[in-house]
């Protein structure tokens, strides 16, 4: 097992190392989890490399503003990526196109 941290080793006894570890895992499952499952990033075809990286780019950036979206609503424990990804579909993707091209863009009037 390996861990980077800051954190000084006189901190580092066998109950912190595994704490850190795990936090650590934790980001990346939550993360791979909404990216395969929603996304179907697993499964993604594209094979060139530029492809691959802008494709996945935009799938992090949906990420980040689903999460910025999670957090304005009322139960936010309750929404799913599938929610976010539905409101952004209404209307032809109108909202999504205004969030995205707007000089200021803001996620508190899209719910």
């Amino acid at each position: 097992m390996a861990l980077i941290t800051s954190a000084p080793p006189k901190k580092l006894n066998a109950q912190t190392w595994l704490s850190l570890d795990r936090q650590g895992w934790g980001i990346e499952n939550g993360l791979h989890q909404r990216l395969d499952v929603s996304y179907n990033d697993d499964r993604c075809r594209v094979q060139s490399d530029k492809g691959m990286l802008i494709l996945g780019m935009y799938r992090r950036i949906a990420n980040s503003l689903f999460m910025e979206w999670r957090q304005r609503q009322r139960r936010p424990e309750h929404v799913t990526t599938t929610d976010f990804q539905t409101l952004m579909a209404e209307e032809h993707r109108v909202k999504a196109l205004r969030l995205v091209l707007a000089r200021r863009p803001s996620l508190k009037n899209l719910s």
